[in-house]
């Protein structure tokens, strides 16, 4: 807490720079996107004017804490700014947009879209730009655009960061692996600077900026000074960083930054970590054990006020062996007489969508209603068991046999038949007595799961997974709601991410699943079983695929 005091008071100290607007700023005040949002004459970005532009555009230049000017802040374009954005880009040489809104939030427009939806291109006055590339991920978007200019062509990276929370914050450690993919994709010679945007250009703008900045120098020089640099900044553009929220999530972003730096390797750097990593030797475990202490450490600490929603609304509060964190909850609407809104399922997103696995437990008897009806309230049409059903008892409950019809409170569950390769599927309709219906499939593994010896039977129930075809989320069912189900998705997260980017970090991916759950991976043994089933996942696959890696 002191801590937190100490951020506020060092936030509350800081003041608005005295320098002086544009003197004909009230002249353009068309492409502002709010009035009282200006920029500073004595940084601000002047464009090459000719007979048909002026020469302003609302953008501020920058310095980063060794003077350089490392950025343009601006404000999202508008819809008669699109050319003068470009226009700046071109200028100044850029190669990097770090975008941080939406083009809409809470029913209001933020930013015009400023880009072309299709590969065909547009002309935003004198430059073409066309998309070539664009790569959707959990919590940002990658765009790749070639620039022509009557001087040349280049390419531009834009780097859409879109779960910044309207009138909030983002998730400090999202903001961090966000930002460690912008610079292990930037340019080996860069020099320009990069084009910072959010609605105002001033708010989420002046957080990342800050939070580029301090990362470099704490990396180079050991110490940082957070408000010092956001004084830096507002002498370049007014009121950057505009909330103590938006000023403690700095703080946030940097700690989980230097705690534990996000280092991705390639598959061929993977491979040859882990070639002798799984022999007899125990000695060869040095470095799972390591990271594992590390990941122990790093944990986030719970305590009784992360889990008030539990104990309001659970009579045995004292069974449950993982509870869920408030801030993570699913409720259950109240369509069914008598029951309440609470179950123990939290969200977890994968590599590349967001809130992708609704996680759980398997239901007792008597918490079999609430189960059916939690996938039914969120449209989960698939549930993957972490063991075959035989082997857990409550599993009767709510699971149908052959040719014959389940009640389950107001449901009606009918087999619908299944089939058994790799995994074990079997097809369950739900009817809930209003002649509506909801179709599931209830996938179970073949063998047991947790042998790192043997990682065929776990890749299989993954490969599922990763190939099915729907846009609802994955139900991931376990023994407690922890146990494997962090494994499991761990190892469908590195893959998706080998898939995109050919490049892996086990140790990342377990440490943001364990901000949803921490008793996610909660041994060595688990962690150990993600690291062997992603090596057998690589070894498995063509060979030529990662030849050239």
């Amino acid at each position: 807490m002191a801590k937190v005091l100490k951020e506020n008071t060092s936030y509350c100290q800081l003041k608005n720079s005295t320098s002086v607007v544009w003197e004909n700023v009230w002249k353009m005040y068309q492409k502002n996107r709010y009035k009282t949002i200006l920029p500073y004459d004595q940084s601000r970005v002047i464009l090459m004017a000719d007979a048909e532009h002026t020469d302003y555009i609302n953008a501020n230049y920058v310095k980063d804490n060794d003077g350089k000017i490392a950025y343009i802040a601006t404000q999202g374009p508008k819809g008669r700014t699109i050319n003068d954005f470009w226009l700046m880009v071109w200028q100044e040489n850029v190669t990097q947009i770090v975008m941080l809104t939406n083009l809409i939030e809470g029913g209001k427009v933020k930013c015009k879209q400023y880009w072309p939806e299709y590969t065909d291109g547009e002309f935003y006055g004198n430059i073409s730009i066309r998309k070539y590339e664009e790569t959707q991920y959990a919590f940002y978007i990658i765009r790749k655009f070639s620039m022509s200019h009557n001087e040349g062509s280049r390419d531009v990276t834009q780097y859409h960061f879109t779960k910044w929370p309207d009138h909030g914050t983002p998730d400090p450690l999202s903001l961090v692996l966000f930002h460690s993919h912008v610079l292990r994709t930037r340019p080996g010679e860069k020099q320009a600077p990069t084009v910072v945007h959010c609605s105002a250009g001033i708010g989420r703008t002046g957080t990342y900026i800050a939070f580029d900045a301090l990362c470099k120098e704490g990396k180079s020089k050991g110490t940082i000074d957070v408000a010092s640099y956001v004084k830096v900044m507002r002498t370049c553009r007014m009121n950057m960083v505009q909330t103590y929220e938006q000023y403690k999530t700095i703080y946030l972003a940097l700690n989980e930054e230097f705690k534990a730096p996000v280092h991705t390797k390639s598959i061929s750097a993977f491979r040859e970590r882990m070639k002798h990593s799984f022999r007899e030797d125990s000695s060869d475990h040095v470095i799972f054990e390591k990271e594992f202490k590390c990941l122990s450490d790093i944990k986030p600490v719970c305590t009784n006020s992360d889990f008030r929603d539990v104990a309001l609304h659970t009579v045995n509060t004292e069974e449950e062996e993982v509870m869920q964190l408030d801030k993570h909850n699913l409720y259950l609407t109240p369509t069914v007489y008598n029951r309440g809104y609470y179950i123990n399922t939290i969200y977890v997103s994968s590599f590349l969508e967001e809130n992708a696995f609704i996680v759980t437990k398997y239901p007792s008897e008597d918490g079999a209603v609430d189960f059916l009806r939690m996938l039914i309230d969120y449209e989960s049409d698939t549930v993957i068991c972490m063991d075959p059903l035989a082997e857990i008892e409550s599993s009767t409950s709510w699971l149908p046999e052959p040719f014959l019809i389940k009640l389950v409170g107001p449901y009606s569950l009918q087999h619908e038949g299944g089939s058994e390769i790799d995994v074990k599927v079997t097809s369950v309709k739900i009817l809930d007595g209003r002649e509506s219906t909801h179709s599931i499939k209830i996938v179970q593994p073949t063998g047991p799961l947790k042998s790192i010896e043997n990682t065929a039977c776990l890749r299989s129930l993954v490969s599922y997974a990763i190939h099915i075809s729907t846009e609802n989320p994955v139900t991931i069912v376990s023994k407690d709601g922890a146990s494997l189900c962090g494994v499991f998705c761990a190892i469908l997260n590195c893959i998706q991410q080998i898939n995109m980017d050919d490049s892996v970090y086990v140790f990342t991916t377990v440490r943001q699943l364990q901000t949803r759950r921490p008793e996610f991976c909660s041994t060595l043994e688990e962690y150990m079983l993600v690291y062997k089933s992603v090596k057998d996942f690589i070894e498995f696959t063509s060979e030529h695929v990662y030849s050239n890696h």
